[in-house]
């Protein structure tokens, strides 16, 4: 996925996310292709700095473009604009780095049709690899557990029974980094698919992230 990152100010950066999926699997279905694009604010409201550690929290809020597609099986967007707003805390180390970040997407219609709502709870763990990152760079493996759950789909204000639950991945990737370069690959596995009706479930995905930073 290349990224756009551009630091207003300190505490204030603007993120511009064109994530494109190479390969997802639902059962026997295939799907790949450029997802929704997004443009992404962050504040930092929190900032505690300590001898050996910082702890920070932000509050997130995006805009989703329909630049996906929703007939796809399985969809590679929602097929209409939506909004995130959210919430970041992260603790950071000389060695680790931990966060914890909640958000809701609030989607709208299109031609009758509506993506259900969906609420996002994630958290994750990383930890710095020295022997592995040259200087100037950083090389970290990191953990994460992302859950969302989804509200039911509607079809001109109809419910979609077979649409909609809980999933909690767990994604373990890698993440090299320099002061304007950020690159992050990883394997999500379900842990946990709880969903309404009859639905195909996920058997894995693959995500990577290609950013760029710049700040005047």
């Amino acid at each position: 996925m290349p990224n756009v990152i551009y630091g207003i100010i300190d505490d204030l950066s603007v993120f511009l996310g064109i994530p494109f999926s190479p390969k997802d699997r639902i059962g026997s279905f295939h799907s790949s292709g450029i997802e929704d694009i997004f443009l992404q604010w962050e504040y930092r409201f929190f900032n505690r700095k300590r001898i050996d550690c910082t702890l920070q929290a932000t509050v997130v809020a995006n805009v989703q473009f329909p630049t996906g597609s929703s007939a796809k099986n399985p969809p590679t967007g929602n097929g209409s604009f939506t909004y995130f707003l959210g919430t970041t805390v992260a603790y950071m180390s000389s060695n680790w780095y931990a966060f914890a970040s909640p958000g809701t997407n609030l989607t709208t219609s299109h031609s009758g049709s509506q993506t259900g709502n969906s609420y996002l709870y994630q958290c994750g763990v990383a930890r710095y690899i020295a022997p592995l990152s040259p200087k100037g760079w950083i090389f970290d493996f990191m953990v994460e557990f992302d859950g969302t759950y989804s509200e039911k789909n509607k079809v001109h204000g109809v419910k979609n029974p077979n649409s909609g639950g809980n999933i909690i991945f767990i994604t373990p990737s890698i993440w090299i980094s320099s002061d304007h370069l950020i690159i992050q690959w990883g394997v999500s596995v379900p842990l946990i698919q709880a969903l309404n009706g009859e639905q195909k479930k996920i058997i894995c995905s693959t995500a990577s992230t290609l950013g760029f930073g710049v700040q005047f």
